[in-house]
């Protein structure tokens, strides 16, 4: 429970944060439908957009990573990817977290993911 008005206050405007974020990730389905069912899991992880926008710059860096010639293990995209969730409040069981890092990687169903070239590096 929260203590304080201001703490009330804070949780509040972080709820409509997450739902601002949710309905803005809804219309842009009207205008990028080949990423529909990847959002509908993001939204469904009730992630904030800060942390999602996080996730994007994180896999974007590791892509960097890869064409760099660095070392880029699944094992350390992982750990990275649940660090992004833990440090911005997501809190979701890792079977989840498991099964959505190859759909945010290269979508889901014919969708279109965040990175092809990692998913390529990863499972294949």
């Amino acid at each position: 429970m929260y203590r304080t008005v201001e703490e009330r206050l804070q949780q509040l405007e972080q709820t409509v944060e997450k739902q601002a974020f949710q309905i803005r990730l809804l219309q842009s389905l009207v205008e990028n439908y080949e990423q529909y069912k990847l959002y509908q899991h993001v939204i469904s992880s009730g992630m904030s957009e800060r942390c999602f926008n996080h996730l994007k710059s994180m896999t974007y860096a590791y892509e960097q990573k890869l064409k760099n010639n660095e070392t880029v293990t699944l094992h350390d995209f992982i750990r990275a990817f649940e660090r992004v969730l833990i440090e911005h409040d997501v809190d979701v069981p890792s079977s989840f977290v498991a099964d959505f890092i190859p759909k945010w990687l290269c979508g889901t169903m014919g969708s279109k993911g965040f990175s092809t070239v990692l998913h390529a590096h990863f499972y294949r």
